[in-house]
């Protein structure tokens, strides 16, 4: 090294102010991150996980019995209109009115809920206001079964749904 190297100063070197960078760096995105966190709390999909999964057997059950009832189910959405076509065995009779939730498959407080009636013999019809853009869960139920399906809105505005057990 030359003696002019030697006299330079420390804040004039550019290496310094380099290595100082990088950690300072890591700190301000560290504090972007967590403010970002606390201000978009999503909260929890389920509260009490122990809970749920106590209920598993329970749930199982209404899958079975959708099974047993041969149901299938078309559900369409238009201009917030819900028209959802009802399959079932003979011997079943389907309720007069089914409940449709539209759950959001990452943030809680997007879902919604609503009761369709029957307006033909295995026509169903409500409405739902506007539904976010991307994927939902969409489960039909009565008292003693339900179907659960996918859906990608407004890419598509129509979904089969079947029993999620398989014989």
């Amino acid at each position: 090294m030359t003696a002019q190297a030697d006299k330079t100063p420390w804040y004039k070197v550019s290496m310094v102010w380099l290595i100082l960078a990088i950690p300072f760096t890591a700190v301000v995105l560290g504090g972007i991150l967590l403010y970002l966190s606390i201000i978009s709390y999503d909260g929890l999909v389920v509260d009490d996980y122990y809970k749920e999964g106590k209920k598993i057997n329970r749930v199982l059950k209404r899958d079975q019995a959708a099974l047993a009832h041969g149901l299938k189910a078309q559900v369409g959405l238009e201009d917030n209109r819900i028209t959802l076509f009802l399959l079932s065995d003979q011997a079943y009779t389907p309720p007069p009115t089914l409940e449709v939730n539209f759950y959001y498959s990452t943030r809680v407080g997007l879902d919604k809920a609503t009761f369709v009636e029957m307006v033909k013999p295995g026509i169903y019809q409500g409405t739902i206001g506007p539904l976010e853009q991307g994927r939902w869960n969409v489960q039909i139920e009565a008292d003693d079964w339900r179907l659960i399906g996918s859906m990608r809105s407004p890419d598509q505005p129509q979904v089969d749904i079947e029993p999620a057990v398989k014989r």
